[in-house]
């Protein structure tokens, strides 16, 4: 899994009222579920909240299922909202997990839990990143809950606070019924921080202790006339039942003076990144503590606003500025509205002044907020231009501590991915032939193929949908259509959005599915074709690309290793040739994704070798003196493990290639070599460790005959292989 828990930090989650646990997010949003009394927890992981599955998974064994949580991996996030149904028909509690990119896909089921309502609780944990440090979109929950009629909960950077919000959310819920998203930023799930905890609650319902039946309600279905009437009672009864629990149970909060004229209302960690840059300023400190010319507001829960809230925020103040993240900029325009309709007329700024796109960091924060500061405290002679100019210089600062200026760093695939030489193979071909191929493309690691060295993905859109991104490029444009897929995005929704679309219209096209046996760009997560659930538990049975593939009517299906480059041309070579007749033609690229297979291989390779067995290591390397630095190897390969250094031959002025020992012995640079006919410097190595005496005798005589510590042998690529 992508973060494994120690199980020193999953026995904290048993920890009682007045505890202390000590861990990143994730732990502190499970140990509140625990205290919240869940009956079942599930999701689809994806980052910034894909450890919320792992500890959950981690914890399955020794803690969930004392309690009698079920835990469900769901295959995407539809599959996950599905799972709020529970709460709809029962009275049990219950929570579900995915990233904000995720709230479209689980979008239809979501709306119709929202609408019928829930009974006891229900809680969507959503990973939230308009930073875009762990997402490709940039988009906001906040829209999407306005629309939804979902409870948004925002809670500003502190761990105790999100703990305080998971629980006080559950409650809400309940006493709303309505659905809740807690948004989790980067900045809480992946930071360690101590926090008090309470008693743990076993639901009443539980898989220990199971209900006899759920009753069926006909009337709770989403048809009319019963939705006009679940429409109506969500926007005039339960939002308006959160907004005010909002305010009775303090979930907004408030710093500094509240006879202060001078207003600022923060939300989620706009609030972390305002009270910092208050305090370079003088004006507050980081633990809230404000000058009493000012009052903060703190927006822990952005959907629903309570009006009066905020009007009696706002209205006896000279001067507030809304620090609102992102677009839409649905608070500021709630708050104005608010303002005219109330006839406020307190000087109100918002995007006006603070940028509208990107994650508000302090370097993009110091200017305005300075800008708001000198306007609203005319009497501190703040220049907006210099003021807070040091935190916008750091980081030309910290640039100027380096030597030499630093490369900007692409994503690329690992060290030995399989999925390398897919796109290192068609290069090549792309190279000899001069075809340009059209290269539909979704989410996953594959899409890292559009940069260099490859260029090979011409599309990147949505979860499953680049071969059915590319029927209309294909029906319009005589370009061969080759899309690229992993097995865990076939599984979340590739299946049925593309293939089936595919084989339904007679799309022509060949699909080549990258099955590394993980859902690897979350963080490498079990997906059916593992055969084990996240727990470690036995799926039960054969998932089977192959057959599924057949099942659905595809005839040309074929598994090949991509290391093995002869095979998978040949097996190319045949599809392009095939188009007699528009069809899709399936090539399953098999080989385990390479950091799970070394997280596996190392520790077994180090035990047998201190148990004294005989272990071989492959690695390849470049012979100096054959290499004329033309690079061309890395044009066609990307390997993090191939790099520069200066060639023994003074004529030759070029660097020469060279393989750092962070090389898996893969062999891919040699095949590419090969079959992009370049040259033969490459060559590998095999270290024995523990030889037996007849091995370091045959070494020994190697040494002083040929006068080199080890055998050069060219790569071929059943070696490769």
């Amino acid at each position: 899994m992508a973060h494994s828990y120690a199980s020193e930090q999953i026995a904290e989650l048993e920890g009682k009222h007045g505890d202390t646990l000590y861990g990143d997010g994730a732990l502190v949003v499970l140990k509140a579920l625990l205290e919240s009394g869940i009956s079942y927890i599930g999701g689809y992981p994806g980052s910034p909240v894909a450890n919320v599955m792992d500890a959950a998974a981690d914890a399955y064994e020794t803690v969930l299922k004392k309690y009698g949580v079920f835990f469900e991996t769901s295959s995407n996030e539809m599959a996950a909202a599905a799972l709020l149904t529970t709460s709809v028909y029962g009275p049990v509690r219950g929570a579900v997990t995915w990233k904000v990119l995720g709230n479209g896909v689980g979008q239809d089921v979501v709306d119709h839990v929202s609408q019928i309502g829930v009974k006891e609780g229900a809680m969507i944990i959503v990973g939230e990143d308009y930073g875009g440090s762990s997402t490709s979109v940039l988009q906001r929950t906040l829209s999407w809950g306005v629309k939804s009629g979902i409870i948004v909960i925002d809670s500003r950077g502190d761990a105790q606070v999100l703990h305080r919000m998971v629980k006080e959310g559950m409650d809400i819920s309940r006493d709303s019924q309505s659905v809740v998203a807690l948004l989790v930023r980067p900045q809480l799930s992946h930071c360690n921080a101590r926090v008090t905890v309470g008693d743990n609650v076993m639901a009443k319902i539980n898989t220990n202790n199971k209900a006899i039946d759920f009753k069926r309600d006909p009337a709770t279905f989403p048809f009319p006339p019963n939705s006009y009437n679940q429409e109506s009672a969500r926007f005039e009864s339960r939002l308006p039942t959160a907004a005010r629990l909002v305010v009775e149970r303090k979930l907004n909060e408030y710093f500094g003076n509240d006879q202060a004229k001078i207003g600022i209302i923060t939300h989620g960690t706009t609030f972390n990144t305002t009270m910092r840059l208050l305090s370079l300023l003088g004006l507050a400190d980081e633990f809230g503590d404000m000058d009493s010319r000012l009052q903060l507001l703190q927006l822990n829960v952005i959907h629903p606003l309570n009006d009066d809230q905020i009007a009696n925020f706002v209205k006896d103040k000279s001067h507030v500025l809304m620090v609102e993240e992102g677009q839409p900029e649905l608070l500021e325009m709630q708050i104005r509205t608010l303002m005219q309709k109330r006839g406020i007329m307190t000087k109100f700024y918002g995007h006006d002044i603070i940028p509208k796109y990107g994650e508000l960091l302090p370097d993009r924060l110091a200017q305005p907020l300075a800008k708001f500061i000198a306007a609203a405290l005319p009497e501190l002679e703040l220049s907006p231009t210099a003021t807070l100019g040091e935190v916008i210089a750091r980081k030309s600062k910290a640039v100027s501590l380096f030597p030499a200026p630093v490369p900007p760093r692409i994503p690329t695939f690992c060290t030995g991915c399989p999925e390398r030489p897919i796109f290192a193979q068609m290069k090549i071909e792309e190279y000899k032939t001069g075809v340009k191929e059209w290269h539909g493309g979704d989410v996953g690691c594959y899409g890292m193929a559009a940069y260099a060295p490859f260029g090979m993905a011409d599309s990147n859109m949505g979860m499953g949908g680049g071969l059915a991104a590319a029927t209309g490029i294909s029906a319009l444009s005589k370009q061969q259509n080759v899309s690229v897929v992993g097995d865990g995005t076939l599984w979340h929704s590739a299946f049925n959005t593309s293939a089936a679309n595919a084989i339904y219209n007679r799309q022509d096209a060949i699909y080549i599915v990258a099955d590394n046996k993980w859902t690897a760009m979350t963080g490498a997560h079990e997906n059916p074709n593992v055969g084990k659930l996240m727990t470690g538990e036995d799926v039960g049975s054969d998932m089977s690309i192959e057959n599924t593939f057949r099942g659905m009517g595809v005839k040309d299906v074929e598994r090949v290793n991509p290391y093995d480059f002869k095979a998978f041309k040949e097996i190319m070579d045949r599809y392009r040739r095939d188009t007699k007749i528009p069809k899709i033609r399936v090539l399953i690229s098999e080989a385990e994704c390479q950091l799970q297979k070394q997280r596996r291989v190392k520790p077994e390779r180090e035990k047998a070798i201190k148990a004294g067995e005989r272990v071989e290591i492959d690695r390849l390397g470049v012979d100096a003196e054959v290499c004329v630095g033309d690079h061309a190897c890395m044009r066609f390969n990307g390997c993090p493990s191939l790099t520069l250094k200066e060639g023994p031959n003074s004529l030759r002025t070029a660097p020469i290639a060279a393989i750092d020992t962070t090389c898996v012995g893969c062999g891919v640079c040699g095949e590419i070599t090969t079959a992009a006919q370049l040259c033969p410097s490459f060559f590998k190595v095999t270290k024995i460790e523990n030889a037996s005496w007849l091995e370091k005798i045959k070494a020994s005589v190697s040494r002083l005959m040929v006068g080199s510590p080890a055998a050069r042998v060219p790569v071929t690529s059943k070696e490769a292989a």
